[in-house]
């Protein structure tokens, strides 16, 4: 099954659009999570800064109230310096002149203990009260003693007299006077103290909180936005909602989540805060963000809160989510068009080159390319004309050289009959002396072995000789025993045969009683006779037999140095026999060496000619696979 076949192009477009998609999109994604990371991030930072912006004016305004109350304390705590008469008259100006200055002030007073003024005083309380305050657009002047008793009190003022710190009141509603009914304020206390520290008494400040409400409703980071300031004791001093200013807060709070209250409430109100909690009432996700407000040196802190819903954060968080995307997609498209433009730019010269090259394997070697560009395609099409050049002068070399070849393949199959008819000649010669070689081999090992049984007969017969010359000597001594022993039967016969003349003469003395004696006489002389007849011939003959053993005991002496030469000489024609048989098997090793490499020298000769044949065949065949290059002349 064959597989379809693309263009470049469309490949090119195809696997470059896909990865450039893939990238892109990962990119745009990731790119886009990162901006609504970065949008949510800005955003919720945006509502901190806000509401630690507002923080700091809310302060900064408490601030600057309680800077006033320190500096009419430091003016008060000279209250020795002056006469009574002069003392009450200048602080009563003091006050009328600030509470007049300061429009947000709907009073201003100074509490004395009464036995700082009067040192005949004993009770444990008892103070004195100087106060202006605002009625009707005019100020009026309140003075009165009080708490003229010794039983423990937890009034405000003597929460201040035990802690001697600066205080800000809790929010409350004042009932003492019918205009500022139903207005939520606060003081501001500053103790007064002698040069030891001691408490001596306090400057008060009652001002309105209701400009709050106004200051709350102002923080809009967000359209649906809600702020609020709540007091140490949880009281709303102000609020988006007017309608819940001067309420408990936890009461306000109503199906909340505990989140929220844990949050707020559960740890301190002297840190900066933001979390995001869910509204069980209406199941909102809301992003929170706290700051303390710190007033002075008081120990109580309120607190600032601003709460926006997280759908109203992201919505500006998606919607740079989705300026991003369309502004993605569109980039995506102009990549499209630039690829397939840069594309059709790149395939172009390159399909060129592609015809080129078919029109160079069609065998066509006079094609020609026309691609004028300064990269690496205009490299390329550089490279593809010098192949072209190239190959014109290697055919013509190859054409060239294929004749040569042709003529030189007839010249060496020629060669190649002529060395295998010489090497055919070669190896029957020697196939011929290597036979000649292996017979005069056999010839020279049974010369060998007819050598050594030669030699083993002459040492043999050498000791057989000298065997018989040691019998010779015997046999002479027994000779010249026999000879001795001959003589002196000689002897006994010339004895015997004296005898019997004696005998005989004896025996003629007695006639005839010595007659028979004389008969034996005589035959004993006879017997004497023929021993000694006897003896002396045996006595010839032992003389003879002992001349010849003598002379044959000399001839087999002087035969013996022959005999041994002999067998010396036999036994160095072995020795030279097995070194000539040693000789003559090298050379038959070397002539059966010579006949397998001559009759490889023929096989090869043989294979030589095929393949000259062979070459001869191919040399044909490649003129005309050459023919298949057209070349101009």
């Amino acid at each position: 099954m064959s597989l379809r076949r693309f263009k470049l192009k469309v490949k090119l477009n195809v696997y470059i659009l896909s990865v450039a998609t893939i990238i892109y999109c990962v990119a745009i994604g990731y790119i886009s999570y990162q901006l609504k990371k970065i949008t949510y991030s800005n955003s919720v930072e945006l509502v901190k800064s806000i509401t630690r912006e507002n923080r700091n004016k809310i302060s900064e305004e408490l601030n600057v109230m309680m800077q006033t109350s320190r500096t009419l304390r430091n003016i008060f705590a000279n209250y020795k310096k002056y006469e009574p008469a002069q003392r009450d008259a200048f602080f009563d100006q003091i006050l009328l002149s600030n509470l007049g200055k300061n429009p947000d002030y709907l009073s201003l007073g100074v509490y004395w203990e009464l036995k700082a003024l009067d040192q005949t005083y004993k009770k444990k309380n008892g103070r004195f009260w100087n106060g202006y305050f605002r009625e009707g657009g005019k100020i009026f002047n309140q003075k009165a003693i009080e708490d003229t008793t010794n039983l423990e009190l937890n009034t405000t003022y003597y929460q201040v007299r035990r802690m001697n710190k600066e205080t800000i009141v809790d929010p409350y509603y004042d009932q003492s006077t019918k205009e500022m009914k139903g207005i939520l304020m606060t003081s501001l206390l500053t103790p007064i103290q002698n040069e030891a520290g001691q408490f001596v008494g306090m400057v008060g400040i009652d001002i309105s909180l209701s400009h709050m409400n106004y200051l709350i409703s102002s923080i809009k980071p967000y359209e649906e936005a809600i702020s609020y300031i709540i007091s140490k004791n949880r009281i709303i001093v102000a609020h988006t909602n007017n309608l819940l200013t001067g309420k408990n807060f936890i009461g306000s709070l109503a199906a909340d989540s505990s989140v929220f209250k844990n949050e707020v409430f559960e740890n301190n109100l002297d840190s900066e805060k933001s979390f995001t909690y869910k509204n069980t009432s209406d199941g909102g996700e809301y992003f929170v963000s706290t700051e303390p407000i710190l007033i002075g040196n008081t120990p109580t802190n309120w607190l600032i809160g601003v709460e926006v819903p997280t759908e109203v954060i992201l919505k500006e968080a998606n919607k740079v989510l989705i300026t991003t995307i369309l502004t993605g997609v569109l980039g995506l498209i102009l990549l499209y068009v630039i690829i397939y433009l840069i594309a059709a730019r790149i395939t172009d010269p390159i399909v060129k080159g592609v015809d080129f090259a078919k029109t160079i394997s069609s065998g066509d070697l006079n094609a020609k390319i026309s691609i004028s560009r300064n990269d690496e395609i205009g490299d390329l099409a550089e490279s593809l004309t010098l192949m072209a050049a190239k190959l014109t002068t290697i055919m013509t070399e190859i054409i060239q050289s294929s004749d040569t070849i042709a003529e030189s393949s007839l010249d060496l199959l020629n060669s190649s009959v002529k060395l295998s008819e010489g090497a055919n000649n070669q190896a029957s010669s020697s196939e011929e002396i290597s036979t000649a070689m292996d017979l005069m081999l056999s010839r020279i090992q049974q010369n060998n072995r007819s050598a050594r049984e030669t030699e083993r007969i002459a040492l043999k017969a050498a000791s057989g000789i000298q065997d018989a010359n040691e019998s010779t000597q015997a046999l002479i001594l027994s000779m010249n025993n026999i000879a001795r022993k001959i003589s002196v039967i000689g002897d006994i016969a010339k004895q015997t045969n004296l005898l019997a003349i004696n005998a005989a003469i004896e025996a003629s003395r007695y006639g005839i009683q010595g007659k028979g004696f004389g008969v034996v006489a005589s035959e004993i002389k006879k017997l004497a006779e023929r021993s000694q007849l006897a003896a002396k011939e045996i006595n010839e003959l032992s003389t003879q037999g002992l001349l010849q053993a003598r002379e044959t005991g000399e001839k087999l002496l002087s035969i013996i140095p022959d005999i041994e030469h002999t067998a010396e000489l036999v036994k160095q024609i072995s020795v030279s026999s097995a070194e000539q048989r040693m000789s003559s098997e090298e050379i038959n090793q070397g002539i059966q060496q010579l006949n397998r490499v001559t009759q490889q020298n023929a096989e090869s000769s043989y294979e030589l000619s095929i393949n000259s044949t062979s070459i001869s065949k191919e040399a044909e065949n490649l003129k005309k696979l050459i023919a298949y290059f057209r070349i101009e002349a």
